[in-house]
């Protein structure tokens, strides 16, 4: 119970930064982007809200996860939940909540596709300026509807998962089955003669989620390489721009770099983390928390490197805090 109230706080804090946080960017974005910066900041419009909304449903819905041998589960709790204690609502919740993870697989990679484009010349950068925006903004909503709806129909609650859990759930955090409902894997299921039977409809939903993982972390490094190759190029074939513009791409290059490290140490390596444990039968137990803080403070850390690298953004913030220290101390005076 201790530990829960220490989650409580990490999600309630974290929501709170990623809404100040990223409607402070989206401001920034309409009211000082340079000109130059394109159709790019639709997408960071289009990326900072969907933080938003994944970060308010995650505070509601409070979400845990939990592993034990061959079982990883989200669990929401039903009798003191900030939204609703319906089991079959929270249920559909669990599973968009579960596809919204699945839709940032998308989001990482599709910023590094616009990037290499941008910066190796690509005729197919047009393609982000007209109509064709939308087919590349439905790449995320493909894969978290992929994500979800694989959850949802293969790996829900079932009476053997049921069986498996309860003891410990009672035991260890004092829960009752009947208090919860959850979402997951049960990869190796224990049989009544002692011996153990792989769950088909588990190991076909992990195989569809490590391969969106697999396939983003893969659009990321091939992108990250082929524009790190290609920005000196670009820099040196383009001598005539101005130097701002040619200082703006660095900057966003450097900006997406580190908003490429912090998905992939507080999202792709957790949970590829549990996943491969799920599948060597490794029981994390209480370990299991740590996907669930690191996915909370994921959208409250992912705008800071677009704010404080992007010069017009930066510029912008110092301002306004300067101007408000100012405004404070003649007001003390």
């Amino acid at each position: 119970m201790k530990s829960k109230r220490y989650v409580d706080f990490i999600q309630l804090f974290s929501t709170g930064t990623s809404i100040f946080l990223n409607t402070i960017l989206i401001i920034l974005i309409i009211t000082k982007s340079p000109k130059h910066l394109g159709s790019y900041k639709y997408l960071m419009i289009y990326i900072s809200i969907y933080e938003l909304v994944y970060t308010i449903l995650d505070v509601l819905i409070s979400p845990v996860h939990f592993s034990h041998g061959s079982i990883f589960l989200v669990i929401i709790s039903t009798i003191d939940n900030r939204l609703t204690t319906n089991k079959q609502v929270l249920l559909y919740l669990d599973s968009i909540w579960c596809g919204f993870f699945g839709a940032f697989m998308g989001v990482f990679a599709l910023q590094f596709i616009y990037r290499y484009y941008v910066v190796s010349g690509s005729i197919k950068i047009k393609s982000f300026n007209d109509y064709r925006i939308v087919f590349w903004m439905s790449i995320p909503v493909i894969t978290g509807m992929i994500w979800g709806i694989v959850v949802h129909l293969l790996i829900g609650p079932t009476k053997q998962i049921n069986d498996a859990i309860k003891n410990i759930l009672l035991s260890e955090f004092d829960t009752h089955i009947d208090d919860i409902i959850y979402i997951g894997p049960y990869v190796y299921q224990k049989q009544l003669d002692g011996s153990m039977k792989v769950n088909t409809y588990s190991l076909i939903a992990m195989i569809v989620m490590l391969l969106i993982i697999f396939i983003s972390i893969s659009f990321i490094v091939f992108s990250a390489v082929k524009c790190f190759l290609q920005l000196n190029v670009f820099l040196q074939v383009n001598k005539s721009l101005s130097q701002d513009y040619s200082s703006f791409q660095m900057q966003l290059f450097y900006a997406l770099i580190v908003q490429t490290l912090i998905p992939l140490i507080l999202m792709h390596l957790p949970c590829l983390t549990l996943f491969m444990c799920t599948v060597l039968d490794i029981d994390l137990g209480h370990s299991s928390v740590i996907l669930t803080l690191t996915v909370a403070i994921f959208p409250a850390l992912d705008p800071l490197p677009v704010m404080l690298i992007i010069k017009d953004y930066r510029c912008a913030l110092s301002n306004i805090v300067t101007t408000r220290v100012t405004k404070f101390s003649k007001s003390n005076s």
